[in-house]
């Protein structure tokens, strides 16, 4: 013993130990032995200096720490695997898909998805998650937990990983693109929800008309418009919008932003929906009808105006005589003839 010989052999894995008691202790490791129990949680173990090394755990010590990014483990062996993340280094690879993991138990969790394994159920709405972990950052998702903030608009997320996707956004990271239109994206998930648009995926019903849309994101302000709400109000004229997006495209018409120009006449639009519906102009697209005299237009707006015709509503009245008329070109038309007469009386 003194000599440094190893003579007492383990008869399962060869193992050679100094000491009898040593391989006593170790044959207990293969016969599942655990006579070493924790008293402060309950969890047992074969050999004492595993108990000791878990005890640190309960008094919060933490020795090892990784001279990369100052982490620190309880354990060495801890500290090693961590320093392979550092290093890229990636031995356990999926046998199903491929993807490689820095340490096994990482695979293990990996594996669990590929199994269809989901043993963690949410509480509050019963949808179920492979790992403990992801079902936690779920939970913050009901109660508004969220502790990941942006540096630059100060936007909160529940998961980092969701903060880390959204400061592409600031950089203009957009890795991406439609294999159809050519559009970047900045995410994944929002390339997916834009080729629903090429597909004319529409899985978001309204409860109330029956419009269907694409994105669920496209569903909710629509049913806000159903009840009225019009949170978003213009600073300049103080109309209010059910969608941010007409509020940012209506304050362009103040601004006087003009991008989308007529390829047939040039004239330009500040809106893409408008040059649009110009551009059925040029090609004669007349889809809405009269009811009454069957005479055809090519927006829908024209036809209601023209509606207000047959049924003799007139909203625009004259300040100066009193006399209303059906449309607001009208009135213009008919306030230049009061000017006219003003002119001619002074001797203009």
């Amino acid at each position: 013993m003194h000599n440094g010989a190893k003579n007492h052999e383990c008869d399962v894995c060869g193992k050679i130990f100094t000491r009898k008691c040593d391989l006593k202790s170790h044959m207990e490791m293969h016969a599942g032995v655990k006579n070493h129990a924790c008293n402060v949680c309950g969890k047992a173990f074969t050999q004492k200096v595993s108990l000791k090394l878990h005890m640190d755990i309960h008094a919060g010590i933490k020795n090892h720490e990784c001279a990369v990014c100052g982490k620190a483990f309880h354990r060495k062996p801890n500290l090693k695997l961590h320093m392979e993340v550092h290093a890229g280094v990636k031995n356990h690879e999926c046998n199903v898909c491929g993807k490689a993991f820095t340490q096994k138990v990482g695979l293990n969790r990996h594996m669990k998805i590929h199994a269809g394994v989901k043993n963690h159920e949410c509480a509050v709405c019963g949808k179920s998650f492979t790992h403990t972990g992801d079902m936690k950052l779920h939970m913050q998702m009901h109660f508004g937990i969220k502790n990941h903030e942006c540096d630059i608009c100060g936007k909160a997320f529940t998961q980092k990983s969701h903060l880390k996707l959204h400061m592409q956004t600031h950089i203009g990271i957009k890795n991406h693109e439609c294999a159809v239109c050519g559009k970047s994206f900045t995410q994944q998930n929002s390339l997916k929800l834009h080729m629903d648009m090429h597909a004319d995926v529409k899985n978001h019903e309204c409860a109330v008309c029956g419009k269907a849309f694409t994105h669920k994101g496209h569903l909710k302000p629509h049913k806000e418009m159903h009840v009225g709400i019009k949170n978003h109000e213009c600073a300049v004229c103080g109309k209010a919008f059910t969608r941010k997006g007409h509020l940012e495209r209506h304050m362009k018409n103040h601004a006087g932003v003009k991008n989308h120009e007529c390829a047939v006449c040039g004239k330009a639009f500040t809106q893409q929906s408008t040059l649009k519906l110009h551009m059925q102009m040029h090609i004669e697209i007349k889809n809405h009808e009269c009811a009454v005299c069957g005479k055809s237009f090519t927006h829908k707006n024209s036809l209601k105006l023209h509606m207000e015709m047959h049924f003799g509503i007139k909203n625009h009245e004259c300040d100066i005589c009193g006399k209303a008329l059906t449309r607001k070109t009208t009135l213009t038309g008919h306030i230049r003839i009061h000017d006219c007469m003003k002119n001619h009386k002074s001797g203009i």
